[in-house]
Formats: C-alpha cells, structure tokens, sequence
C-alpha cells in the first residue's frame, strides 16, 4: 500500500504486517480503501469455466468473469447461460428460437443456429423496400418506407399529369443494395426495373443550375412537430434536452421538432436585435457562442449599420461582402421596411396531403413551405457543376452554395460575375470594410471572420490581408511589392487591405510634399529667411517677407536680437542717487531711497527702509562649544546642550549623559548600550529589535530553511523534523530516506518493491501487466481489446494471462471457411470419405494457469440438438503426445476433455479433438482444433 506525504501523516500509518485477509467468495472485483489492510468486494459474479470460457469471452466479458444477474448465449444462440444473484456458479438453460418479426424483409438461416433477421423494410404486393428509403413508385406517386419498416406510405404528386411521359431513371434491386426487390425473384443477377428515386430534383433558375434535395411530410405531422418545438422554444429558451418523439433521433418528427425550434430561437434574437439597434443599444454578442457572430449581434449589427447609412443620408444598398442575411437586415432598417428573408432554395408544399405521404412540390409561397430539408445529405454543387456556376470561385454551404471573387475583384449583383475594382470603388470598400468591421467587433477568437467547422471556430480574412501563423490574426498584404501592381510612371501606395496608384507630384517653390498634396513651407519657424537686425520674418504663401521692428520706448533698448528690454540703471556704472540714498531699479524706471542706521545684532534690508536681525547661528557668528546647539535670538544668539548632553558647569562644556546608568531597566527590553548623545537596544540570539526600538521579537529562523525537510519555530530558536518516510540524521539538519522495501516485515508488494524517496512503489513486470488500483498488486493487460499488439489483419489476436496470441484460421482442402472460427466441408467423393473426414473443423481457444487442480475439465462437445439414440466417440487425434490430455465420455451424446497432470507455464497446446457422431445408421465426423494456453500462475 502506497503511502504519500500528502495524504497521510505520521498517524495514518497502517501496519499491515502478519494481517490474514479472508477469502472474498464470488467477488470478481475488490478495492483497497484507504488505511485499510484488505480489500472488500465491489462486484460480485461467477467465472467461466472450461469449454464456456470462450463463449464468454465472445459475449464480451473480460477474463472470464461475469457480473451477478447478467448472461450471454452458447452453442449458436441456443443456450442461454447466466450468473444467479450473489454470484457462484454458472447456469446454462436451452430456449427456443426467437419469432422473426413481421416487418423483415430478409431471413439468414445459419447451418446449426436460429433463423435470424437480416434486413427489416416494407412489404407491397410481390416487392420488398428497404427501411428508411423514399422513391417514385410511378409518374405521379411517390412512397416512403418508415425507419422502423412495416406499412409503405405512398402519396399522389400535386399537379401530376398520368398522361404525361416523364423518362424513367433505373434503379437497382436491393440484392445491390436499393430499395426495391422482386419476392418471386431467385436469379442473382441484377434486375433493372423503372422506378425513378425520390432523392433528388434538378431545375433551370434564371440561367444557372441548381440542385436541391427534397423531402416533405405530410401538413398535420410536420406542423404537429413544430409547434412542439416552437413552444419548447419560448418556454425554454434553448433547444438542448428536448424530448424526442420518438427513438430515432433523425426522424421526420425529430428533425421538424429541432429545427423550428432553433428557427424560432434565431427570429426572436434577430428581431431583439433589430430593436435594440433602432434604441440604439450597444449590440454584445452571446458569449456562448465561439465565433462571436450570434442571431442577435449580428442582426444588432446589421440594423446599425443601415440605420447609419439612413441618417447620414447614404442610398440604402447593401454591398456584397456582407452576405444574403445580412444585406436584407441592412436594408430592411435602412429603408424602414418589415419584411423576412426568402428561402434561396426551392420549397415543398405540405399540404394537401396526408401525414404518411412523402411528395415532391413546386416552389411556393414562403407561408406554406417547411424550412428546409429533412434527413437529406448535402450535395458539393461546386464539384458537381465545376467551372460552370460561378466566374472565379464556388464556395459550397450546407443546401447551396454562394460564388467568390479573387482579390481586387467584386461580385456583381447577378451574384456571379467578377469585375475589377476601380480605384475609386477600392478605396470606398476599404473604408466600408473597416466601418463594418468596428460596428461588428465582439469578443471572437478572430481578428477579422469567423465560421464554425464541426462546432469550433475557424478564422479567415479579408480579401488582401493573409491569416498570421497564431491562426487568428491577419496581416496587411503589401501589393507593392509586386511589380506589376502599377504602371512605370505611377507611384505604388499600399493600403489596409489594397492599394493606390499615384503619378508622381511636383511642387512650386516655397511648397514641400507631405502626405502626396504640396503644403507651404513656414520659412519663419525653419529659421531660412534671410531678415535682419531690426526686422521680423512674416510667413506668407510660398514666400516670406521681412517687416521693420517698431522702436523701444523710455527706460527699454534693444537686445541682440532686436527685442526690447528693461535698462538698470542702479547699475555699476551709474549713480543716478546722491549719497545717503540707496538707488532701487524699476520696470522701466528706477526710485531713491534714504539710508537708516541700525543697532547691534541688526542691518539694513536691501531696499534700505528697515533693519531686520542678524541670524548669529547662520552665519557663523556665535561662539557655542562643541556639542551645543545655537538659538537665534532678536539682536543676539543662545547656547543649549544637544539632546543627551548635559552642562558641565565646573568644565564649562556640555557631556555626555549614560541613560542606560541612569534608567536602567526601563529603555531596553533586553540589552541596553550607552552612545555618544543617546543610546541603543539589542537583542540576544534568537530574537530581534522590534519596530519601537527598544523591544525584542522571536526570529523564525525556519524562513532561512536550516532544515532540509520541515522545520519548526520555536521561542528564540527552531526545530528540524524529517517527513513520513525519512529519520533525521545525527547533525539534527539533514534528513536521510528510509528504504521501506529491505527494512519491512512481510511482503509490501505482491511481485516487486522498488524504494522511491520518502516511500516505496510496486512494480509489475515489464510487459503484459499493469498496477491494480491498490497499488500492490499486478493485473493482466488485454493487449486485444487495448489494440497493443502486432497482429495482422489476417489473424485474431487472442489475450492470456501476461500476453497475447495471433491466432489465423486456415481451412485445408476441399473446405470453406463460414466464421472466423469455423471450417466446413464443401463436398465428398464417396461414403467412406463422408464417413471419415470431418463435416465440420470448429477453432476453440483456452487459457488456463499452470497452477490449476487437476484433473481438469477443460472441454466438452456434443450434438446440438441431441436426438434419441445419439452415440458418440470422442477422442484426441493429435497434439497429444507428452499425455497431458485425456477424453471421457459423460454419457451417450457428451464427451469431455480432462487435463491430466501440472504443467509448468507459460506452455501452449494445440489438440485435434476429434466426434464421431451415429445417428440413425450413420458415421458423421466433426473435429475441434483446441489452443490450450497455460500461463504463469497470477501476480
């Protein structure tokens, strides 16, 4: 039993050394619950046996074992063997053949098994129809046989003239696999009859082919149906987990039921969008959906940008890129209209017909018509009409298809041929392109377009731009570096998705290029003119003219670069005021102003009309000793002692004060140090100053991992701890793994230990078996069912106890091989050959390990049925020669197989085990080619 460090700690620990688990009766599988030491049984069941072993295999049980109350068949279906409640032994009882039911259509008879039903279908005077296949029975009806088979529905063709000749098409019968057969037919060939198939209908539509498959139900069924799935729909909101009406998920009723549901789901969130649009909501998008690009969000989109086009008072035409439903959302909010979208497909009218019938109609009104088609396959018209329906590029969609143009092209409104773009209609697109794109950007996956593939999103991109290797993104594609984008005399411009081709441009003097127009140059503020001292430069069209600086008025002159400032004249070199006057200069101008006279500790403020204090500290003045602190005062100066310093009056000077001696106890937590003015706290290993200063907090030391496993803080110090499979060593750090697999008592694994750090894990060898779920104990891999192995198509892989066999079934001459498991004979010249050559060589594969009780009954055989007055002779013709094997007859009409003595595995046999059958008068002789393979008793 495993045991990990993090689910189980030190008191988890089972011992389950010396522990005697009782024996589980008819338990087929068990579990090993945690921290317990034997398994309990999860599914009790009996284990086949012997000859059954391989009819069990057969029916689909793993190694034999089946679960309680569940049974298979033997002997071809005539037997029926089950397990009883509980488990124990097996039980066989023989039952009669099933009925055939009355819808089948076909009957196989096997040579010793039941009459079985191969094909259902319906039944119409001498003709047989498949199941699920509709077709015109003549020119004017059409029929349907049900998924379930049973009663044909047939229904007249509105409109249908008898009278009229339409040219058959013919089809084949259903020994080819087609819908129709003749019952009084036994010829193998193939018969050819006129019937037409209800699959398909192709018609001309203004000019080109289209092709659409067609099926309708009758008006009371299909409208049954949608409604249903109509109301699902408004009560719900979603169409997940509906109910089905019946079993068959692709029935007529089914497929009706979920598409008017989503139908329905899809008009109320495109008219919600519509409306959210025209109040002029912000249009998010459904975050279920992975492409970003619901019903909602895109009719939401589709309406604002028509209700823009409207106000600013653009023609309401939609352009192509945006696609059928959406073109018809623009205009309808662009022109104000209420209308629906028309179906691009021919529709099937429903209803003057009944429920049963299947027809073909003309196309309609979109009020009477069902949506869509039902059950019906999707046609390529692209490859079917290649090169034929569109002028660059068909794009097929599911029921249709819709045409492409290459890059610098668009589509017409024939909606099918390519024009070039013109420049101007380039550029138009490109800025449309990028209007549709802000008003229809979201949260999806894609840059630019998104479609769903098999229910993810696949991204794609606008024409000239290239999808980005992330698989989402595009990047502009620049066409310029093609040559022949433009002419020789152009000037190539690449663009969002295009380009522009320019002539060259040539500009006046005085005028530069910027941005392909010619644009002035400003000669003033590029310092190019040529005006001098005295002047401005005035920027003009083209030029520059240089305008006289006006003169400077009293008081000003000018600079060096003509500008005029203000003259000091309390300068240097001029005293304009007479002594005991102090000259202050003035914008423009200059005052004088009488001199004062000021006391001790005092001097003149700059101007000269106060005296203001002289602060002695700041500069130097004072006198104070080292120490000490100078206070200003008005007029003078005062000397104090520093924080921590005391007056010495007998040494006239300020000392130092021992606040540890002084307070002691009080300051420090811990330790406390005396300093020069103050003092400091300390702290003794284990602990630190805390934020205050003078108190001591406990150090983890556990945050600078000491320990090489767990470690633990303690007050003032750590502790180091080693997890469940380690000790700690002798330096009280280092922790050292425990080998559990040579220091356990008993046996921890049932075939290896391997000691991992901290634990210990079970090994199972290296091929053929796998760990069980307890970890302990090893189980046999079914390389068969895994597909782990390296038969070939021609033979049949065999699973036993650690490996597996490839088996091939070779029937020898003058046999035929029926099964894979069955040879019979083909034909026999003479009595004496019939008498002694098998009529019947059956494969029979066995396994078994060499630990088995002997003697064993490995196999019997006999008759089936078995008549009065059966005798039979049953006897080992080859293989074996060592005597490993015997037979006994059981009674008149059984003969059994024994395994004799031990055989040490892995070993295999292949026994001819030959049944000489009398029945009235006759030898018939049947052989059973027995594979015995004997394994290595179980891990």
């Amino acid at each position: 039993h495993l045991l990990t460090e993090s689910s189980l700690s030190h008191s988890d620990f089972v011992d389950c050394t010396g522990v005697d688990c009782p024996v589980l009766q008819s338990c087929i599988e068990t579990v090993l619950e945690k921290g317990a030491c034997c398994p309990t049984c999860t599914q009790r069941g009996c284990t086949c046996e012997g000859y059954q072993y391989y009819d069990c295999i057969q029916a689909g049980f793993r190694k034999g074992k089946v679960p309680e109350g569940e049974a298979y068949f033997v002997d071809f279906g005539s037997t029926e063997c089950s397990c009883p409640q509980g488990g124990g032994k097996i039980s066989c009882h023989f039952i009669p053949c099933p009925e055939i039911p009355p819808n089948c259509i076909d009957i196989s008879q096997p040579a010793d098994g039941c009459p079985q039903c191969g094909r259902i279908g319906c039944t119409y005077g001498n003709k047989k129809y498949e199941a699920g296949h509709s077709f015109q029975m003549d020119n004017c009806q059409v029929c349907h046989c049900p998924n379930d088979g049973g009663r044909l529905m047939c229904s007249p063709i509105p409109g249908c003239d008898l009278r009229s000749s339409n040219k058959p098409m013919w089809a084949t019968t259903t020994e080819n696999n087609n819908p129709l057969r003749d019952i009084s037919s036994h010829d193998d060939n193939r018969q050819m009859s006129p019937v037409e198939p209800f699959s398909k209908l192709a018609w001309d539509k203004a000019g080109t082919e289209f092709l659409c498959f067609i099926i309708v139900s009758a008006k009371e069924l299909v409208k049954t149906c949608c409604e249903t799935g109509e109301k699902w729909a408004s009560v719900n909101g979603h169409c997940d987990n509906m109910e089905q009406p019946t079993k068959d998920r692709h029935s007529i009723c089914w497929t009706a039921q979920q598409q008017c549901c989503r139908g329905s789901l899809r008009e109320s969130q495109c008219l919600a969008g519509m409306n959210a649009a025209r109040a002029g909501n912000m249009c998010q998008e459904d975050v279920s959906d992975k492409c970003g690009i619901d019903s909602y969000k895109e009719c939401c989109g589709c309406c604002s940008l028509g209700l823009q086009f409207h106000r600013e008072g653009h023609r309401c035409e939609a352009h192509q890129y945006l696609g059928f439903h959406c073109r018809h959302v623009f205009l309808t909010c662009c022109k104000g209209e209420e209308s629906r979208p028309l179906s691009p497909c021919a529709v099937v009218s429903d209803s003057p017909y009944p429920k049963e019938a299947f027809s073909i109609g003309e196309e309609r009104d979109g009020e009477n018509a069902v949506e869509g088609p039902v059950e019906v396959e999707d046609m390529d018209e692209c490859l079917i009409y290649e090169g034929n329906i569109c002028h660059h590029r068909c794009v097929n969609t599911p029921g249709s298809y819709r045409c492409e143009c290459l890059p610098g092209y668009v589509l017409q409104d024939d909606a099918f041929t390519c024009n070039r773009l013109k420049e101007d209609d380039r550029m138009a697109y490109v800025s449309f392109k990028t209007h549709y794109t802000v008003l229809f950007s979201g949260n999806s996956p894609c840059e630019q377009h998104c479609t769903s593939v098999g229910g993810r999103p696949q991204c794609s991109c606008f024409s000239g731009f290239s999808l980005m290797a992330d698989g989402r993104s595009c990047e502009d594609i620049n066409e310029c570096l093609s040559t022949s984008a433009c002419q020789l005399n152009e000037r190539c411009m690449n663009t969002a998705g295009s380009y522009i081709c320019q002539r060259p441009i040539t500009c006046p003097p005085g005028y530069q290029i910027s941005n392909d127009i010619c644009e002035d140059i400003n000669e003033c503020v590029q310092q190019s003119h040529n005006c001098g001292f005295g002047f401005e430069c005035v920027n003009t069209e083209g030029s520059f003219r240089c305008n006289p600086k006006p003169r400077c008025p009293v008081g000003f002159i000018h600079d060096v670069q003509g500008n005029c400032i203000d003259i000091d004249e309390c300068g240097p070199s001029s005293q304009p005021c007479s002594l005991g006057f102090n000259c202050i200069n003035t914008v423009g101008s200059y005052i004088c102003r009488r001199k004062i006279l000021c006391s001790r500790g005092y001097h003149a403020s700059p101007d000269g009309s106060r005296c203001i204090d002289v602060d002695e500290c700041q500069g130097s003045l004072h006198q104070c000793g080292e120490g000490q602190l100078c206070h200003n005062l008005p007029g003078s100066y005062r000397c104090d002692c520093q924080t921590g310093y005391q007056y010495d009056s007998f040494r006239r000077m300020c000392v130092d004060v021992n606040e540890c001696w002084r307070y002691p106890g009080r300051l420090c937590a811990q330790t406390c140090e005396n300093t020069p003015g103050s003092y400091e706290c300390s702290c003794t290993s284990g602990f630190r100053l805390s934020g205050d200063g003078k108190n001591c907090e406990d150090v983890n030391e556990c945050l600078a991992s000491p320990c090489s496993q767990e470690c633990a803080n303690i007050y003032g110090s750590y502790q180091c701890y080693c997890r469940q499979g380690y000790y700690l060593r002798e330096d009280g750090h280092t922790c050292e793994d425990i080998d559990e697999c040579s220091q356990s008592i008993g046996h921890l694994c049932t075939y290896k230990c391997v000691n991992v750090p901290g634990s210990y894990q079970c090994a199972c060898p290296e091929y053929g078996y796998t760990m069980s779920p307890n970890g302990r104990s090893c189980r046999d891999i079914d390389e068969c069912a895994t597909g782990a192995h390296n038969c070939s198509l021609a033979e049949t892989c065999y699973n036993i106890q650690g490996g597996y066999r490839c088996l091939s079934l070779n029937c020898p001459p003058n046999y035929r091989k029926v099964s894979d498991t069955r040879c019979e004979r083909i034909s026999c010249p003479n009595y004496l050959e019939c008498q002694n050559s098998p009529l019947r060589i059956t494969y029979y594969y066995l396994s078994f390990q060499s630990n088995i009780v002997i003697p064993a009954q490995i196999f019997r055989i006999g008759p089936s049925p078995a008549y009065s007055g059966d005798n039979v002779i049953v006897s080992i013709t080859q293989g074996n020669e060592e005597n490993y094997f015997s037979t006994r007859k059981l009674n008149a009409y059984t003969g059994a197989v024994y395994l004799n003595r031990q055989v040490e595995g892995p070993r295999d046999f292949l026994i001819n085990v030959e049944m000489k059958l009398w029945r009235q008068g006759t030898f018939t002789t049947f052989q059973a080619k027995i594979f015995v393979f004997i394994t290595a008793n179980s891990l």
